[in-house]
């Protein structure tokens, strides 16, 4: 096969698995109709050695498949979405009621069937909590109670601590974190970033000698939810949908900057990135305010630590200009420059990629509250 023909292998494979999965789902929803609930999974997951807690997963997302969320199970069937992101579907929808369940799967079947997880499930929490702005508040007040430092020893003298508590806090902090990481590989060490991050931690925890700097943290907000006349959610960047209500709770700390970037309610558009204390351009950051992440499909790079890069080069006659300017991640510039790929803005903000092989991917702009 050549590489085209394997790629549409894949493809064609891939949506096969899909219309398998379905049948899957519709067999094991019949069997939970068949047997006792409470037993079905021990019987499943002996005659297919699965473990009973994967079985059980397995049944419950099947009949909720079935009974609950059709037009889920029909995108599945047809291989325009995969297993994952129809039981992300499903997962994430169970807060809601039914009526508001059905809305929000119509908003984002569409959605799901041409973009990454990662971004799909940014796009579910962000309509979660529009159809539902009250529940979406009392979940996250409910959430941060379960706020903790954990720690758990490893092999060969190694140990993982987790952190986890709200996305306001958490960002800021790996965010200065990072800060001080590329500062010091800036200035020459050769270490990897996670440990340059620990370093820093150690530095500040430990009353080691660390250099105060000051953490600049992007929060997305529409402009009829800046002026209390929406509960429509924004997001944080780097993290993702935050509710209303955390919204008007950030506040300017010590060390951190909350910076608004304002958009058009309707449109998603921006209308506003606000002031910066550290010097930059203002094309800079409009790019990436309006980009968000790297522009090559699938990545999920925040822009803030992407390159803002030429999609035609300056030396070949390319404007420096918003037209002509992308966020990129380092690795997937130097596949623009050195990959065989090309990339073309014909309007701001959709950008069409072409592979070695000829096929084009198009990334269009994505809504930052919509």
């Amino acid at each position: 096969m050549s590489d085209v023909e394997l790629f549409d292998f894949l493809k064609s494979l891939e949506r096969l698995r899909a219309a398998v999965d379905a049948r899957v789902a519709r067999a094991m929803a019949r069997l939970a109709a068949l047997r006792p609930p409470e037993y079905v999974a021990d019987e499943l997951a002996a005659e297919l050695r699965w473990t009973p807690t994967f079985a059980a997963n397995r049944v419950d997302a099947a009949v909720e498949l079935v009974e609950s969320m059709p037009a889920t199970l029909a995108a599945l069937a047809a291989g325009r979405i995969d297993w994952v992101r129809a039981t992300t579907i499903v997962d994430r929808t169970k807060v809601l009621d039914p009526e508001a369940r059905r809305l929000v799967e119509a908003e984002i079947l569409p959605y799901a069937a041409t973009r990454t997880v990662k971004l799909m499930r940014e796009k579910l929490a962000r309509e979660i909590t529009k159809a539902d702005p009250d529940g979406a508040v009392e979940r996250h007040q409910r959430r941060v109670a379960d706020t903790s430092v954990d720690f758990w020893p490893d092999e060969d003298g190694m140990a993982t601590m987790q952190v986890y508590g709200p996305a306001e806090t958490i960002r800021p902090i790996f965010d200065a974190l990072d800060q001080c990481a590329r500062g010091a590989r800036a200035a020459g060490a050769k270490t990897r970033l996670g440990m340059l991050r620990l370093d820093a931690l150690a530095g500040i925890t430990m009353g080691g000698q660390l250099q105060k700097r000051v953490t600049e943290v992007r929060v997305t907000v529409p402009a009829s939810s800046l002026a209390g006349m929406s509960t429509a959610p924004g997001e944080l960047h780097g993290y993702g949908p935050i509710t209303n209500d955390v919204l008007h709770k950030l506040t300017e700390g010590e060390n951190v900057f909350w910076r608004r970037i304002v958009t058009d309610p309707m449109t998603g558009a921006v209308l506003d990135v606000g002031r910066r204390r550290r010097h930059t351009t203002a094309i800079g950051d409009f790019v990436k305010a309006r980009d968000r992440r790297c522009v090559f499909p699938g990545c999920g790079r925040p822009a803030e630590s992407c390159q803002v890069d030429h999609n035609t080069d300056y030396a070949k006659g390319g404007t420096t200009a918003v037209t002509n300017l992308g966020a990129l991640c380092p690795h997937h510039n130097l596949l623009k420059l050195e990959g065989g790929w090309s990339l073309e803005q014909p309007t701001p903000g959709c950008f069409v990629w072409t592979s070695p092989t000829g096929a084009t991917f198009v990334v269009t702009p994505e809504s930052l509250t919509g």
